[in-house]
């Protein structure tokens, strides 16, 4: 699962080893890394290289994080099908735990495994008009499951 995961992250947030601006004007580097104020790289102009250790480092962090989060929202993450941990694992990945917290209702059809309703509430989102290609992804990935 960790292989897949990876793959799809990289798709869905680049893998860049230098630092840039993303939509959020947020300095960030790797795989959608957000650069924060504990990290070496605080500071470093736009453009400036990152190494591939740092981007792998960075990642297992953030990945480790992402899996925290959704095990909080979801205790029996590890009892669900692999594509629903994939999704709801990608999804604390890029809005982090507390943000993806909010999504309620999407949260209470996984909870019951409406796949299907689950899917619905991504597509009725902010979330999804602002991403709405990955988001999409994301919610035909649950949609396979009903």
């Amino acid at each position: 699962m960790m292989d897949r995961l990876r793959e799809l992250l990289e798709r869905d947030e680049g893998c860049l080893k230098t630092v840039y601006l993303c939509s959020e004007l947020v300095p960030t580097f790797g795989v959608g890394h957000a650069v924060t104020a504990d990290d070496p790289e605080h500071g470093w102009p736009v453009g400036a290289p990152v190494s591939d250790h740092r981007v792998s480092v960075a990642f297992q962090q953030d990945v480790k994080t992402a899996i925290a989060d959704a095990m909080w929202l979801h205790p029996d993450l590890a009892d669900m099908p692999e594509d629903a941990q994939i999704t709801i694992i990608s999804l604390a990945f890029q809005l982090g735990g507390p943000n993806y917290g909010f999504f309620v209702r999407h949260h209470a059809a996984i909870e019951i495994r409406d796949w299907i309703e689950a899917a619905a509430q991504l597509r009725n989102s902010k979330l999804y008009r602002q991403t709405t290609a990955r988001t999409e992804r994301h919610a035909q990935r649950l949609e396979t499951l009903a």
